[in-house]
């Protein structure tokens, strides 16, 4: 088996070493049990030169978009150009352990499933770190599509996860978003909306790295990103309009929430009681903070 790794480049020289060296060690693991790893530097910023480091060059290679096309048109790109058997979307700032695509590998071969889910460690700013999925509860939610409609995503990001490259939707594919942020989103919600399987592994082998400039820390410019992708849904003949609906209402209510005080806080909620008293619910019931905002 073959597994491609797909990464944007954008001004990441920063985040280099670590990453090659991620990719090392998982070249090293997966060759020892007879797989192969591909990995795709996708340049989304066309003027600075990005080659790959000498010597890595048999399974490291880098593609350089004509200008700056954003993250989703990065990753279609670097997809297009894939030949492995499963797909990983890393970001070039976030890491995964040593072994993190052979025990993926494994799990999803057992499975069946079409996207495999690894827990997840978020480093905090002040340096400590939390574990995502804390709870079974939590952890049965990966592939449910009501949670995603009315909670919001439940992956932190692809990187958690292995996906079967030929079960990955056409229409994320053809469709592509112009505002970065939430194409994960976008690509769970059509894996779902076709009852496509995930399927949870139990280890934390993906890190998602605190930096200033990470766009999933800021709400705004991902709601915004939705918005991008709930108008495209509207041209998706299996997504359900009252699906749609939800999605915008839930992303609506909480984008007006954060921005409230305490009495608007208040009165949108009791407009949307419904949603609020089903976020509470999820927040108690993972026994995560995040589980309002997400």
């Amino acid at each position: 088996m073959k597994i491609s790794v797909i990464t944007p480049f954008y001004q990441g020289d920063k985040y280099m070493d670590a990453y090659v060296d991620d990719m090392l060690a998982n070249e090293q693991s997966l060759k020892k049990v007879g797989h192969e790893l591909e990995v795709i530097l996708v340049n989304d910023s066309p003027w600075v030169k990005l080659e790959a480091p000498e010597g890595e060059g048999h399974f490291l290679k880098v593609i350089t978009n004509p200008e700056n096309k954003g993250i989703h048109y990065s990753r279609v790109a670097g997809l297009k150009q894939a030949t492995g058997d499963y797909i990983m979307f890393l970001d070039q700032d976030d890491t995964i352990s040593s072994d993190a695509l052979v025990k993926l590998l494994k799990a999803i071969s057992k499975s069946g499933a079409d996207v495999e889910v690894s827990n997840a460690t978020l480093e905090q700013a002040d340096g400590s770190k939390l574990l995502w999925y804390r709870n079974s509860y939590h952890k049965g939610l990966v592939g449910d599509l009501n949670t995603y409609l009315r909670i919001g995503i439940q992956i932190i990001s692809p990187g958690q996860c292995l996906i079967k490259k030929s079960s990955i939707p056409e229409f994320w594919l053809s469709h592509i978003m112009g505002k970065n942020g939430a194409d994960d989103y976008f690509l769970w919600l059509l894996f779902l909306a076709k009852s496509s399987k995930f399927h949870y592994y139990d280890e934390a082998l993906y890190t998602h790295k605190y930096t200033a400039a990470n766009l999933s820390a800021d709400t705004t410019v991902t709601d915004q990103s939705v918005y991008d992708f709930i108008e495209l849904l509207n041209d998706c003949d299996y997504f359900k309009q009252e699906d749609i609906f939800t999605l915008h209402e839930m992303i609506s209510y909480k984008n007006q929430f954060r921005a409230s005080g305490t009495f608007g806080k208040i009165t949108c909620s009791l407009a949307n009681l419904g949603l609020f008293i089903e976020n509470l619910k999820f927040k108690k019931k993972t026994g995560t903070g995040y589980g309002f905002n997400r």
